[in-house]
């Protein structure tokens, strides 16, 4: 290793290069710290990355599809646009298609989402109009909360904040809720208070189990509906990337670079070294192209899951017999997907948009779970270690919205199926646990396949190819996904909010570890996702404390660039309108 790469030439070294890690480097490097990204594959963006696995020229976005990083502030602060990054949309953001051939709609345009919940319930769509109108009235107010609550560290008072805007909407309605009342409940239980219809419910139940928030929990199935419902943000920032979600990634590598960042990959470390309490610098693995080089820094970020970091690269000598104990029992149980994708030569027909035409011109969306009771059974089967017997799922179509990821005409679609990772049954099959995927995954995709068709008729019969992505194919792409969590471990009550990722980890903010020196850019509060706010909150706090982070460039707020931008993202690429 060349003098560059010495101890005293770094300021913080970021172990992992997701794009929560790529983005916190990103802020540090724009704030002039030197800063090392060490990645251990050959490329970064394990989590956020589009590939061909299958035939060429059909380009598949394995992991994180739906970027919701037009609500971030790095939009701005990183000015990702200049880097690269050109999102494309639908002309429906979210959808839900049911037996009965109806469907379910959430429009980019408001218009849109009235006309199809009228067909759905006259009451329900009252009561969506009077939460827009509040939404507006108090737009500064709403935004100013999402911000706190996904950008800065946790804090019950930022969620007491916006309990009057809520109580407002819920009174309006004709419902007393106090903001003690709602952590009280879970999101099924709210949702049965305020809709009537069983498509408008388990649609809403459905985008807040994708976005993490299970209803079936306590506090975070109830934020989850009320956050992940149109009541609390009528204009949801749900998009693709021109060329697939690896663009993020590159957006944000270009980025770093650009701002004097150094990114060293096929660089595993196998250690953080901590001396007295204090995180000192790492040692990269023996497999790395510099063999248990030492490189020391300041700051530490690691943008790995808690489990690895603290068990794996400090070890119990560093953290203690309790707080080993503790994390090894940090859950990554929920929030595990079991994958198909297809290559397609032609756009799926869905039976619903005999309905609303809507659905077809919709790139992401749900089918299974008709009613409330099935969502529930099915959240219980997950609970209870059970793959569920009838596929409830999540589908998309990327081509819809970039026509660039697969050949001219033909399209890509898959379905992410909610699944435990360590299976004990499915239908009377008796399994044991992780092992058994690779055994069961070809009958479960064709499960998949089968339920497709249920709702587009003649499915089967655009399919050129077929790749199945199991629970173990996550963990094998990254191992810090433990059992294939993609969201940096389970988003239940214990691991919520100021819990997350367990109590006692954390200390003075979101993402300053009880050891000195030593961030977390995973497995934090809100999660690891696109919308960067993990990334964004490590690298506030690094800054803080190394006394930078006053800068004129770092005023970004949630939703800022969205809200000035949402007329000038392309929509409906890949959608053929009828003649």
């Amino acid at each position: 290793m060349n003098r560059e790469m010495t101890m005293k030439d770094f300021d913080v070294i970021v172990i992992g290069g997701g794009v929560n890690g790529l983005a916190c480097a990103s802020y540090l490097g724009k704030a002039g710290l030197k800063t090392l990204v060490l990645e251990a594959k050959g490329e970064c963006g394990a989590h956020c990355d589009t590939s061909e696995p299958g035939i060429p020229g059909f380009l598949h976005n394995l992991h994180a599809t739906w970027l919701i990083t037009a609500l971030s502030p790095a939009m701005d602060d990183l000015e990702l646009e200049k880097y690269g990054l050109e999102l494309r949309a639908t002309d429906y953001a979210y959808g839900k298609t049911f037996v009965d051939n109806k469907c379910a709609l959430f429009g980019v345009d408001l218009p849109d989402t009235f006309s199809n919940w009228e067909g759905l319930s006259k009451k329900d769509t009252d009561t969506l109009k009077i939460a827009t109108e509040v939404f507006f009235t108090r737009l500064e107010e709403v935004l100013d909360v999402l911000h706190k609550f996904l950008f800065t560290a946790p804090d019950w008072n930022i969620m007491r904040s916006f309990s009057s805007f809520i109580e407002e909407v819920f009174g309006r309605v004709g419902i007393k809720l106090t903001f003690e009342d709602i952590q009280q409940m879970n999101g099924f239980q709210l949702l049965d208070l305020l809709f009537e219809s069983e498509h408008v419910k388990t649609m809403i139940q459905s985008l807040s189990w994708i976005g993490a928030y299970p209803p079936i929990h306590r506090e975070v199935g109830a934020v989850g509906a009320v956050a992940l419902s149109p009541l609390t943000g009528p204009i949801i920032p749900v998009h693709q990337a021109k060329g697939g979600s690896h663009a993020l990634t590159h957006a944000l590598v270009k980025c770093a670079t650009a701002n004097g960042v150094k990114i060293l990959t096929s660089c595993p470390v196998k250690k953080i070294i901590v001396e007295k309490g204090v995180a000192k610098g790492v040692v990269l693995s023996e497999k790395a192209i510099f063999p248990n080089e030492t490189i020391s820094a300041k700051k530490i970020v690691s943008n790995l899951t808690v489990v690895p970091t603290f068990i794996d690269l400090i070890g119990e000598e560093h953290i203690g017999t309790q707080r080993a104990t503790s994390i090894n029992r940090f859950l990554y149980d929920e929030q595990v997907l079991f994958g198909v994708y297809y290559a397609l030569k032609d756009a799926p027909q869905w039976k619903s948009a005999d309905f609303n035409e809507g659905i077809q011109s919709c790139f992401m969306g749900y089918f299974g779970g008709e009613n409330t009771d099935e969502m529930e059974k099915y959240a219980v089967s997950l609970i209870n270690g059970k793959i569920h017997n009838e596929v409830i799922a999540n589908w998309f179509i990327p081509t819809l919205a970039d026509p660039t990821q697969a050949p001219e005409g033909c399209h890509t679609s898959f379905v992410w199926f909610d699944v435990p990772p360590l299976p004990t049954k499915w239908n009377e099959r008796k399994l044991d646990g992780f092992k058994d995927w690779d055994k069961i995954k070809f009958d479960l995709a064709d499960s998949v396949t089968d339920t497709y068709e249920r709702f587009a008729p003649g499915f089967k019969n655009l399919i050129l190819d077929r790749i199945i992505y199991t629970p173990v194919d996550i963990y094998r792409n990254n191992p810090s996904a433990i059992r294939g969590n993609w969201c940096g471990g389970s988003m239940v009550p214990e691991q919520f909010f100021v819990n997350r990722p367990l109590p006692g980890i954390l200390k003075k903010g979101g993402s300053r570890s009880f050891i000195d020196n030593l961030y977390l850019s995973n497995s934090i509060n809100p999660m690891g996702a696109t919308w960067l706010a993990s990334g964004y909150l490590a690298a506030s706090e690094v800054a803080e404390d190394m006394g930078v982070r006053e800068q004129s460039w770092w005023q970004g707020k949630a939703c800022q660039w969205y809200l000035r931008n949402i007329t000038n993202i392309p929509r409906s690429l890949g959608v053929r309108r009828k003649k």
